[in-house]
Order: structure tokens, then sequence, then C-alpha cells
């Protein structure tokens, strides 16, 4: 359907030329329309939610289209192209708050990167780098600009907007993402995927509206009906997980929601024991992710559903880690493991296959995939930056409102425990824009004193001593 809506609109130049005007005209009308302060806001914060909404690679048309991945594709079409269009477009019609970012927000929100998280700053710099040393530079080259692409948007979301936007925008963006794969696959049943590519990453997206609409429920909705879509939403968000029939996203579910009801106890402890007891449950969590896989058809078919794509992870991994080692100091760059289809048996992963015949087409761990991209400078540098966010994070919760500090911590204990299974972290996708939001916000919120913090919108909140999990 779409490749005949593409070949009659390409064959047809009144056609072209109506659409050319429609679009022209729509320009000029929200380019005005935008330049009103509160329209502008809002057409920016829809403008943000869609961009949650397309991060996990929807098979959407025409969102589908929208993503930033689209410019590395190689298959030379003229719709991968579009985000050349989309994102000039949404910049020129948004310029005035953009403008208004640059004078104002950017070169501060860039310092208190730089300083204060310079591992992952450097980090960012490498999928274009790594186009020197990489065995295909083209592929390298344009996965490196569609990545960098998608950390400066990153980027511009997380230090535009604070903590309690921020979330409202993220909640909704995966609860837009949840209902609209209902409502395109009405029939929910086993191994939902929804509109995204996998049951895995719909799972995923699923863990984290979970645990965020339980921390909305707990700590920031003020009224009876506030607190009741709030629940609506968790379960539904929480029978989606259990639709997917992923194990692991449903144990990080579960862990997820222990984390949101221990923020209150966290938040009275001094700094080295709140952090100890993140550090432990979060170990705990790797070491319960790794049991489940290693006894995977007595734990996971018989009691969390069937998921048998883990089988095969532990046969491959030492394959791809010898491979890393022949590379070790930076790695094959950017994409340039899996992703070489041009050159056929020269490909690194070429031989990479389990007993069974399976050849993964990514390292389905975090570690492994920035090890094979990046080498072992690449590594250290992300272990840095996600200890500095670490640090950072169980600092804010004596400082900000758990309605605040408690997001960073949700998002840094799933992608810990997402990247045991998935390589997530080293990829274009969902868990990367959290990373750079969430990298962002804690550079920038580290910044302010604690006073500060507690304040929003001119009025004082109590401090996380003061607050209790459910105030109401």
């Amino acid at each position: 359907m779409a490749r005949m809506i593409r070949e009659l609109i390409s064959g047809n130049n009144l056609l072209l030329a109506l659409l050319a005007s429609v679009a022209l005209i729509s320009t000029i009308l929200i380019f005005q329309l935008a330049a009103k302060k509160k329209l502008g806001l809002l057409w920016e914060k829809w403008f943000a939610v869609c961009y949650i909404f397309v991060s996990p690679h929807v098979n959407l048309p025409p969102l589908n289209y929208l993503h930033f991945v689209n410019l590395a594709s190689t298959d030379g079409s003229n719709v991968s192209q579009l985000p050349w269009v989309f994102y000039p477009w949404v910049i020129l019609v948004l310029s005035g708050r953009f403008i208004s970012f640059f004078k104002n927000q950017f070169v501060e929100a860039l310092s208190f990167l730089v300083l204060r998280n310079p591992g992952f700053s450097v980090y960012c710099l490498l999928p274009i780098t790594s186009t020197l040393w990489s065995l295909v530079p083209d592929i390298t080259l344009k996965g490196g600009i569609a990545f960098t692409g998608f950390t400066i948007f990153s980027f511009y979301v997380g230090a535009r907007y604070e903590w309690p936007e921020l979330s409202g925008i993220l909640r909704w963006g995966y609860t837009s993402l949840a209902i609209v794969s209902v409502l395109r696959y009405p029939n929910v049943g086993k191994e939902f995927a929804g509109i995204t590519s996998h049951k895995n990453a719909f799972g995923s997206l699923m863990v984290v509206s979970t645990a965020l609409w339980y921390l909305h429920y707990s700590q920031s909705a003020k009224t009876q009906k506030e607190r009741l879509i709030a629940l609506g939403f968790m379960l539904f968000s929480f029978y989606l997980v259990r639709a997917s029939s992923s194990g692991g996203s449903l144990v990080n579910s579960l862990m997820l929601i222990a984390v949101v009801s221990s923020l209150s106890f966290l938040s009275r402890l001094k700094f080295q024991w709140a952090f100890t007891c993140i550090v432990g449950f979060t170990v705990f969590g790797i070491i319960t992710s790794v049991y489940i896989i290693d006894n995977l058809e007595s734990i996971v078919v018989g009691g969390l559903g069937k998921d048998l794509t883990l089988t095969g992870r532990t046969e491959f991994w030492p394959q791809l880690i010898e491979a890393a080692n022949q590379r070790p100091w930076f790695g094959y760059g950017f994409e340039g493991f899996f992703k070489q289809d041009e050159i056929g048996e020269k490909t690194p992963a070429y031989f990479i296959y389990t007993a069974n015949g399976f050849q993964p087409k990514t390292a389905h761990n975090g570690a492994i995939s920035v090890l094979l991209s990046y080498g072992y400078l690449g590594l250290l540098l992300m272990l840095a930056s996600l200890f500095t966010n670490l640090i950072l994070a169980v600092r804010q919760l004596n400082r900000s409102p758990l309605s605040e500090s408690g997001i960073p911590i949700i998002y840094l204990v799933f992608i810990i425990l997402n990247n045991i299974t998935e390589g997530s972290l080293g990829e274009m996708g969902d868990v990367w824009l959290a990373y750079v939001l969430l990298t962002v916000r804690l550079c920038i919120d580290s910044s302010k004193s604690p006073s500060s913090n507690r304040r929003i919108y001119g009025r004082d909140l109590p401090s996380p001593s003061e607050s209790r999990l459910n105030p109401h």
C-alpha cells in the first residue's frame, strides 16, 4: 500500500505540486502559531512525545520513517532520507524556542555535561570518529551521523525540560505506543510485540512504563482521580509486560516495582548506605537474570512464560568476546561488526554461530556490544559514565523530591539489568535516548543547591525525608 502511494505521488506532477503547496502553507501557519509562547511550548511537547514514541523503531508507517536510524540505511531509497527533511522542519517551525535555548541554556548545559560526566561526553564522539578504524567506513560514517543526530535531539529534550515535565513526556510517549499497539493489534496474545520489531523490545518499554506510572501514583499524583488514572495505566502496562511473554521483562518489572517501593527508605539513608543498597540490589538483579538464563527450561518456560530467545546467548558470547580481543583497543567501529553484508565472508561476524546454526545479528549484551564497536576504551568510558550517573542519582535522593529523583534511579537499574541480555545501550533506540536524557538532567541538577532542587514553579516542596511512599 505504501509503495503504491509513493508511485502515485512520484508519477503525478500535479499532485506533487499540490502536496508541496499544502506543506508550505501548513509550515507557515504552524510557524506563526508556534511564535506564541504557549502554543510553541505545546508544539514542542507534542514533538517530544512523538520523539519518544518513534524511538524504539516502531513499524507503523509513516512514523517508522522518522527515526534517525533511517539515515544509516544502505538501500538508497528516498524515504530513508525523510529525517533530513522532518527534523530541519521541526527546527524551523520551533525556531523561536531553539534560538532561546541556544542563547540561554545551551552553553551552560553542555559545560555541565562535559565537566560532570566526561566519560559520557567522550563516548558520544566515538560513533563518528570510529570511521577512522572501521572495516566498513562508509557504513560506520552513515551510522555515526545518524547516532549523533539522535543524541543531539535527545540532549535538547533532556536539557530543555526538568523532571516533572520530562516524566509526563516519557510516560505518555510509552503509553501512547502501548495504546496504538493494542488498537493496531487488538487480539493481544502471547509474545505480543505491538508495533515494535520484537516482543522483548516491547516488553522492555512496558517495564519502564509500569515503573514510571507507579512512581507517579505513589509520589506525584495530587488528586484521587489522578491517582486512579496512574494506577490504571500502571496495571495496563504491567498487563502488556505479561502479554509480551518475556521472562526477563517480567523479572525486571518486579524489581523496578521493588525499587520504587524502597525509595522512601533509601532517601533517609546516608549517601554511602543508599549507594551500597542500590548497587547491591542491582547486583542481585544481575545474578537473578544470569540464573534465569542458565536454568531457562526449568524456570522461564515453566514459571514466567516461554522465552526461548535467551537460548544460545551463553554459546555465542564467548565467541564475540574472542572476536573483540582481536581488536581490543578501538574495536570494529560503530555498526562495523554485524552489519557488513556487503563483504560477505570477510565480515567478522560471519563465523559467529551456535551449535544449532543460529547466527546472531546483535551482541545481546550491552557491554559486549560496546566492546565490539569501540574496544576496551569505549567500554571503560561507558562504565565510567554509568558509575558517575549512579553517584549523581543517589545524591539526588537527598536533594530532590522522590517524584523527580526516583526517575534516574529507575532508569539506571533498568538499563543495567536490560543490558545483561540485550545490547540496547550500544544501539540507537529508546534505551540510549533514556540514557542521554538522564545523563543530561543529572549533570544539570547536580549543579544546583539542594534548596533550589526542592523548589519548583516558585513553590517549596517537602524534603525527601518528609516524603512518604503513599503521602495521601
